[in-house]
């Protein structure tokens, strides 16, 4: 573990874990560990030391030299395994440690040496020291560190509800491929993140230009700790937002193995909103529809007048495996801007509920939270394809064999399918 301290079984003498200098006798000097860090490291090292522990947490200390002082911080370990920091998760100490060898932590200062290399003993008392051979320099996030990861500008908007309102904000943004870190800054030359993201942890998907009325759009939806937070991003081409999306996507597997084949389902949702019904007394005048997937907002109808035939079609593709399902929901819009449009109703469709390539054409209830009485009523036409529903034993063992021809073998499949089904 980081900040732990290593000595060779000698005459020297070595901390223990409450910070004490213990000789071969067994007897302990008391040697604070800060004391260590302000009179003989350099300015980065470093130390965690176990701080305290209570039922569902481990509190942990962060100790760093600066130039005129040791400066500790607070990390706090829950039992879900996630360590938080700065109010930002991390999946392990290591990746605490290396975000901030990268980022400043602290005026100016970067993550330097661990205090785990040597022992020097200096008359009775242990001084642990870092070997200057071994020691790690503090690293600036430029442009030449991020070669060979994804970067660029583009907009943002988040918060915990879909879809998310406000003004769009340009960021600096780095995917970090090894570490599945998605970093955003200020500028480009700024040294500390404004933010990070860990995509083992979230979803992506494409989003339909109705939603914001322009193309290039994209989301990520973060699930953690039961919470969602929704993430918006606008690329300036439609051409440039599939990159970001298909980078993005590739990295959201939590163990990706880049050296294992993998076949994987090709599920798509087709959409028509057709009709609606709602009750003569209900006194909405102007309304709209929202489409979700899995609770993420991805298109919207046009606003109509009551009453209305909503005739709209969406098709969202390649769909995520674990996108489970997709819901409508009715509003009725404020006649003023600064109230919030209500909510008349909703609709929730399971997807392993719907039959493989047909035609779902049904009246569904509009429900409401706490209410077993329907607001009305929706008609939706969906259709929810699933390529390859059998098992995939074959085709995987076709694409092991063919791994360095993969489109040659994708294109002959499409074909012998398409044969089959005129067959059939």
């Amino acid at each position: 573990m980081w900040g732990a301290v290593v000595c060779p079984a000698s005459r020297s003498a070595c901390l223990n874990e409450t910070g004490a200098g213990v000789t071969p006798s067994g007897r302990g000097e008391r040697t604070h560990p800060l004391m260590i860090v302000r009179m003989w490291c350099e300015i980065g090292s470093f130390l965690v030391r176990l701080s305290s522990v209570e039922k569902s947490e481990r509190h942990y200390s962060l100790s760093v030299k600066t130039r005129d002082k040791v400066q500790r911080f607070r990390i706090t370990r829950y039992d879900t395994g996630y360590y938080i920091f700065g109010g930002r998760p991390f999946s392990s100490m290591d990746d605490v440690v290396d975000r901030y060898r990268s980022e400043v932590i602290i005026d100016g200062i970067t993550l330097g040496a661990p205090i785990i290399q040597t022992v020097r003993p200096v008359g009775r008392q242990a001084m642990t020291v870092t070997s200057p051979r071994d020691r790690t320099n503090s690293i600036i996030l430029t442009q030449a560190h991020r070669q060979g990861e994804k970067t660029g500008l583009l907009l943002l908007r988040k918060g915990k509800k879909s879809p998310v309102y406000g003004k769009w904000k340009e960021f600096y943004f780095v995917i970090k491929y090894g570490e599945q870190k998605l970093l955003y800054y200020e500028r480009e030359d700024s040294h500390k993140a404004k933010g990070l993201l860990d995509l083992r942890q979230c979803q992506t998907f494409a989003v339909d230009p109705t939603l914001y009325g322009r193309n290039g759009v994209f989301m990520v939806m973060l699930k953690y700790l039961n919470e969602l937070s929704f993430y918006y991003f606008a690329a300036q081409t439609e051409e440039l937002a599939q990159v970001w999306l298909r980078v993005m996507k590739r990295h959201t597997l939590k163990t990706p193995d880049t050296t294992k084949t993998e076949v994987q389902q090709i599920r798509s949702l087709s959409l028509s909103i057709r009709d609606n019904k709602l009750a003569k007394s209900s006194g909405h005048s102007n309304v709209y529809c929202l489409v979700f997937l899995d609770g993420a907002a991805l298109a919207k109808t046009i606003l109509m007048q009551v009453p209305c035939i909503f005739d709209e079609s969406y098709l969202f593709q390649d769909l995520l495996l674990s996108t489970t399902s997709f819901s409508v929901e009715l509003l009725s819009a404020s006649k003023r801007a600064y109230i919030k449009d209500s909510s008349i109703g909703r609709v929730t469709i399971q997807l392993s509920d719907m039959p493989n390539g047909q035609d779902d054409d049904k009246w569904h209830h509009l429900m409401t939270k706490g209410s077993r009485t329907a607001q009305g009523s929706l008609k939706l036409v969906a259709n929810f394809k699933l390529l390859l529903s059998d098992n995939l034993t074959v085709i995987e063992a076709l694409a092991t064999v063919c791994k360095d021809h993969h489109a040659e073998l994708a294109c002959a499949l499409i074909q012998i399918f398409c044969h089959y089904k005129t067959l059939v």
